[in-house]
């Protein structure tokens, strides 16, 4: 009897012990912990949700890329089970999330207020493929890039034969259409190719540039808008829909567009912030084009949407819809 019941608790002690392990969720982030994606977005979320589901899960995170540093692996990662999900770049898994283009188009978007909301929306109407394999807490963009060169940039001539990192082919057929040569790599590589002269500059945002030194490096600013570049948290869907009906209704609750808003106002802020403590360093340089050369900008890269559009499989109805979602977040919808 004694053996028996010793035998039952030895049962019970690891069948609890492998549930509080199911518990236990593996958030993986490689960039810089100071990053304010993480310290201002992701890490109140996980907060919010281990406070509320009280002990029935806990999200740890791992940023600094502890779980893996290579950002183009990070897809990877959450599907393979090093991470259960992770801070993302689609574009760096080329071919798997192939609609996220449309918010790559160059001149459309004004703010990342309007293109992060505008993003989810599009997913959550069913309309981005690549998807299927995850739960999707976050889905947005960075606010819209702008060129960052090493020598002065006062018009779109300047831009000929400059070698610049574009993220994507989309963000190469821009720089093409500008009379860049467009040169692709990771992010966090820009600012040594830069400094090593295998680059003159960079399309970036802010947030990017100081994140990732390019600051330091390319000092002459042509204020003039082009694409975004598409941002997720993926989770493991099989790990989600594993998890107790109570704990997914958390994490829905504190997920989606709600979301998306709040890393919009976020980084929309940023913007801001940078922009002014750039503008008070002498060493550095900004051209905000008149609306005449703004005109000529937005009619060098038209043919870039109209080429997309009719290249894509599904490019007149992504880009109907972006349009359609853009003119209804202005609209106050």
């Amino acid at each position: 009897m004694i053996k028996s019941l010793m035998s039952g608790v030895a049962v019970l002690a690891l069948t609890s012990g492998a549930a509080l392990a199911q518990t236990s969720l593996k958030m993986a982030f490689f960039a810089s912990p100071k990053d304010p994606t993480y310290s201002q977005v992701i890490m109140p979320w996980i907060n919010t949700i281990n406070a509320e589901a009280k002990g029935a899960i806990k999200i740890d995170a791992f940023p600094g890329g502890a779980l893996g540093r290579n950002p183009r692996l990070q897809v990877k990662m959450t599907l393979d089970g090093v991470a259960d999900l992770a801070w993302t770049v689609p574009a760096y898994t080329p071919g798997r999330f192939p609609d996220n283009q449309v918010m790559e188009l160059p001149t459309l978007i004004h703010d990342v207020k309007e293109s992060s909301v505008v993003f989810r929306r599009l997913y959550e109407k069913g309309l981005l493929r690549g998807y299927d394999d995850f739960y999707v807490p976050l889905l947005v963009t960075t606010h819209p890039y702008f060129i960052n060169t090493v020598k002065p940039v006062t018009k779109i001539g300047d831009l000929k034969g400059m070698k610049l990192r574009a993220g994507g082919p989309v963000a190469g057929a821009s720089m093409r259409a500008l009379g860049a040569v467009p040169v692709g790599m990771p992010i966090p590589a820009v600012a040594e190719n830069i400094s090593k002269g295998i680059l003159n500059g960079s399309a970036a945002e802010w947030n990017v540039m100081y994140a990732f030194r390019i600051v330091e490096v390319a000092k002459h600013h042509y204020m003039a808008r082009l694409g975004t570049v598409p941002l997720a948290v993926l989770f493991n869907k099989k790990k989600f829909d594993g998890l107790p009906a109570n704990v997914r209704a958390i994490i829905n609750k504190h997920s989606g567009e709600k979301f998306s808003r709040k890393f919009g106002d976020v980084h929309f802020a940023i913007q801001g912030q940078k922009l002014a403590l750039t503008q008070k360093r002498p060493d550095h340089k900004f051209v905000f084009p008149s609306k005449a050369a703004l005109a000529k900008w937005d009619a060098t890269l038209t043919p870039v949407i109209t080429d997309w559009e009719k290249k894509h499989p599904k490019g007149k109805m992504l880009l109907g819809a972006l349009n359609k979602e853009l003119a209804d977040y202005r609209a106050g919808k």
